[in-house]
């Protein structure tokens, strides 16, 4: 998970810079529903999404390991319940 975590965190991180440099530019244009467009909204919300994979990564990195071990039992519980096996 921690891993995981890092590479959202690195990833998420590359990609923010380039959707702010996005968003701070008024004559850059962004792809919507396949119609290119400067509309300031839509590059906002572009740039909230990708925010949100490195606040994913950040919580995955540096969460509790207790925290973790009671989601893998849980994942392991879920996966019992709706019959996989090894």
């Amino acid at each position: 998970m921690r891993f995981i975590g890092g590479c959202f965190i690195v990833l998420g991180g590359f990609m923010l810079y380039q959707f702010v440099g996005i968003l701070l530019d008024p004559e850059a244009t962004i792809t919507y529903n396949g119609v290119p467009t400067n509309d300031y909204a839509i590059k906002l919300n572009a740039s909230i999404f990708v925010g949100s994979f490195v606040l994913i990564g950040l919580i995955t990195a540096f969460a509790p390991t207790k925290l973790l071990n009671k989601l893998f039992v849980l994942k392991m519980s879920l996966k019992s319940s709706f019959g996989y096996k090894k």
